[in-house]
């Protein structure tokens, strides 16, 4: 463990917050650790609002690739809380992995959060999905989710929304073939749950789902 190099541990802080998409404060006192090629370093001060906000931030890469993670949290006297975190991943044989996510907690209870989350494989595939959340301060809440994935075997491409007592998800899978699934699930609080769904061939003729 090298604790001698106080400007790399720094650069760790800093790494981690900006991919927080935060900033590191001139005055935050930095700690941490840093052996062979990964490393972790923190950092705490007071922020405007007379909380706490915390800062970190690894690295870490070998042959088989490299990660970086960093994150910054946010505690105020008033029960308010903010987070926001951020990480990057890339191997060695040319996949990688990006995502973020964000959360905010104010002082009269309601919430907003959301994510996105995105990779690229070695052959060409990809994977993206994004979300939110949001509650009032009397409690009602509402969701939402979006995913789309493509490979050599086909893609994908779903959405869920939901809110309270009810909630739906549309879906649409395509094979490598051309041939195609369409359909969607609902979900109502004491009335269950419905589906439909319609399959189509590649020149767009239906056919039996499980063709």
């Amino acid at each position: 463990m090298n604790l001698s190099r106080p400007v790399r541990l720094a650069s760790f802080v800093l790494a981690g917050a900006l991919a927080a998409g935060a900033t590191v404060p001139a005055q935050a006192a930095v700690h941490g650790w840093r052996s062979g090629k990964a490393g972790h370093a923190a950092g705490t001060v007071r922020n405007g609002q007379g909380g706490l906000t915390h800062f970190r931030g690894s690295r870490a890469s070998g042959a088989r690739g490299a990660a970086a993670h960093g994150s910054a949290t946010s505690v105020n006297p008033d029960g308010s809380l903010s987070h926001r975190g951020g990480t990057r991943i890339t191997g060695a044989n040319g996949g990688s992995f990006t995502g973020s996510n964000s959360y905010t907690r104010n002082a009269d209870g309601s919430a907003q959060g959301s994510f996105q989350r995105s990779g690229t494989g070695a052959a060409g595939s990809s994977y993206n999905s994004s979300g939110n959340y949001a509650r009032s301060s009397n409690g009602q809440w509402n969701a939402s989710r979006q995913t789309t994935a493509s490979g050599a075997r086909g893609s994908y491409d779903g959405s869920t929304t939901a809110s309270n007592g009810s909630a739906t998800h549309d879906g649409t899978i395509i094979g490598a073939n051309g041939d195609s699934y369409t359909g969607q699930t609902s979900w109502t609080r004491g009335q269950g749950i419905s589906h439909s769904g319609s399959c189509t061939d590649a020149s767009g003729n239906t056919i039996a789902c499980g063709h």
